[in-house]
C-alpha cells in the first residue's frame, strides 16, 4: 500500500525522441515567443505514446488509431458539455421537451438519409 502517491513531473522521453512525436503529429506544443512549451497534457500524451509502443508494442499505424480515438472522444466531450450548458438556459418549457423525450435527441443527430426510389 502507498502511504503517499507523488506523480513524477519530468519528461517521459528523451528530447530526440519527443521531437519524432513532434514531427509525426502525436503532440503539438505550442510555441510562444520561438520556443515549444511542453504542457502537462503533452507530458502526460508522451507518457501514453511510450506505453502504447514500448509496453504494448503497437506499430506507429496503431498509435495513430489509438490517438485519434482518444481525440475524438475528447471532442466529443466537449461538444457535450457546450450542449448541456446551452440547454441549461434554456427556458423551462423547451428542456422540458428535450429532456423528456430524447428519442427525439437521437432521432435529431442520427436521421438516416431519405430512401432512393
Amino acid at each position: 500500500m502507498l502511504d503517499h502517491f507523488e506523480p513524477k513531473r519530468h519528461r517521459p522521453v528523451d528530447d530526440d525522441t519527443l521531437q519524432a512525436f513532434v514531427d509525426r503529429g502525436w503532440i503539438l506544443p505550442p510555441v510562444r515567443e520561438g520556443q515549444r512549451v511542453i504542457r502537462d497534457v503533452d507530458v502526460a500524451r508522451a507518457a501514453l505514446i511510450v506505453d502504447l509502443t514500448d509496453g504494448m508494442g503497437l506499430n506507429e499505424e496503431g498509435v495513430d488509431l489509438v490517438l485519434d480515438l482518444i481525440d475524438q472522444l475528447y471532442g466529443l466531450r466537449s461538444a457535450l458539455g457546450h450542449l448541456i450548458d446551452t440547454l441549461a438556459v434554456q427556458p423551462d418549457g423547451v428542456r422540458a421537451r428535450l429532456v423528456s423525450d430524447p428519442r427525439r435527441l437521437y432521432t435529431l443527430s442520427y436521421r438516416r438519409p431519405p430512401a432512393v426510389r
